[in-house]
């Protein structure tokens, strides 16, 4: 699938990036709850997308990186100044330190992905989560 039809995808059926900062409101009292007890915690998005997660994460002061494979979304965050890398996330999370992060998400990307890489992916992100992460 080329990289243009799923970023006009995204922008058509899933709503703008406004609406899901909106919709990931939701999430605001987990933030605070975070912010209280991890000092400066760092975020780990899976599969960013346009960047509305991470949006969110810098609202907060907090650390954040996202990482995703499709150029086009990675290109259009760069455009807003976000923090992001263009790579495969399991190659990217097996290539990262263990205890690393204090948050990892990953909002809408197990269903692109076979059984074998959701275990790893679980797996992975256990492994770079700092003790008491989330």
């Amino acid at each position: 699938m080329n990289n243009d039809f799923y970023y006009n995808f995204e922008n058509q059926f899933r709503g703008s990036r406004d609406e899901i900062i909106r919709r990931l409101s939701s999430y605001d009292g987990l933030m605070k709850l975070i912010g209280d007890f991890h000092e400066n915690p760092n975020f780990l998005d899976v599969g960013c997308g346009r960047g509305e997660w991470l949006h969110k994460c810098n609202e907060y002061g907090f650390d954040s990186i996202g990482i995703d494979i499709n150029e086009e979304m990675i290109s259009f965050s760069k455009k807003l100044g976000l923090n992001v890398v263009n790579c495969d996330a399991i190659e990217f999370l097996k290539n990262t330190s263990s205890h690393s992060f204090d948050v990892i998400s990953f909002f809408h990307i197990i269903e692109h992905l076979s059984h074998d890489q959701i275990l790893t992916l679980i797996n992975e992100s256990r492994r770079i989560l700092k003790n008491n992460g989330l």
